[in-house]
């Protein structure tokens, strides 16, 4: 004998709270990238110590009781003491007050040639991807030749042409001729996302050229675009620093962590202090930015997100 069909019916599900149902948690890419992010512990710690190096270039000098420009022979060479913490270099001035004014130019140098690369190659990259065809094989070909520049030859040359040495002439030196890589990785995601359908569904509502480049593509570029900050800022602070050393960068009395290590290389014999602490410096904030760049591809990467 077949049971009542109303006994068959399951019985509806409630919640503990008597509702229907509890709502599904909402989030986004950046709140997961930036969990994914905290649970890498090598990434949070280089994270902590890049903005302890940079908080310390922008406030030391500004608290310090020592003129980084004073000159006082009697204290010159000094090693680290309570007065001086990273002692005296061979004119009598304090290194710790320096080391952090030289890392003000350095990291300034390091950002703005980074910013004006990725600007560039952000330009080139989405023109030559979005549009396609003849334009962007022209493009691309151009681009392959100019990968035969050797770099850091480029930028002496560049600055011997300009003739002059300072902030802007060592940003534009360091960009002209590293922002390849970035119009590559721009052309690439470019070309990948203007086949998603939301960008059809764009053009099928007559959106302009310009709105769906702006507006759709780019800003889905963003997460890579932050990972190519940290990868190229090592390596403009590193050439900047080859140039100061080989005294063709930031000239004396400035500072920069390139140009005291050519100072201290004089007298590393005798003060060994004066050239191993601006080399520690630059090799603790290029190991951060290197470890927070691998910390954010591995955050923004969507095939790491957990199903």
């Amino acid at each position: 004998m077949v049971a009542p069909t109303s006994d068959l019916r399951p019985e509806p599900v409630v919640a503990e709270s008597g509702t229907a149902g509890v709502p599904i948690r909402q989030s986004n890419l950046w709140k997961d990238a930036w969990r994914r992010y905290l649970r890498n512990r090598g990434a949070v710690v280089a994270g902590s110590v890049f903005v302890l190096v940079v908080l310390y270039c922008i406030f030391a000098p500004i608290f310090s009781p020592y003129d980084p420009d004073k000159i006082d022979f009697a204290i010159a060479s000094q090693t680290p003491t309570w007065d001086h913490l990273f002692g005296t270099d061979k004119f009598g001035r304090d290194l710790f007050t320096r080391t952090a004014l030289g890392g003000r130019v350095s990291i300034l140098i390091g950002f703005g040639a980074t910013l004006a690369i990725l600007a560039i190659g952000v330009v080139y990259g989405a023109i030559s991807g979005f549009v396609g065809g003849r334009l962007d094989n022209g493009l691309m070909r151009f681009l392959d030749a100019l990968y035969g520049l050797p770099y850091l030859p480029f930028a002496i040359i560049t600055l011997a042409i300009i003739g002059r040495t300072n902030l802007w002439t060592m940003m534009i030196a360091l960009s002209i001729a590293s922002w390849f890589t970035a119009a590559r990785i721009v052309r690439g995601q470019v070309i990948t996302l203007k086949e998603n359908d939301y960008v059809r569904a764009a053009k099928a509502v007559g959106a302009r050229w310009h709105r769906i480049l702006f507006r759709h593509l780019l800003p889905n570029t963003l997460g890579v675009l932050i990972i190519a900050i940290f990868l190229e800022l090592p390596a403009v602070v590193l050439g900047e620093a080859f140039l100061s050393f080989i005294g063709l960068g930031i000239s004396p009395p400035d500072a920069s962590w390139g140009a005291m290590a050519q100072e201290g290389r004089t007298i590393y014999r005798s003060s060994p202090h004066a050239i191993i602490i601006p080399s520690v410096a630059i090799a603790t904030f290029v190991l951060c930015a290197n470890f927070v760049a691998d910390g954010l591809r591995d955050a923004l990467d969507p095939r790491t997100r957990e199903t």
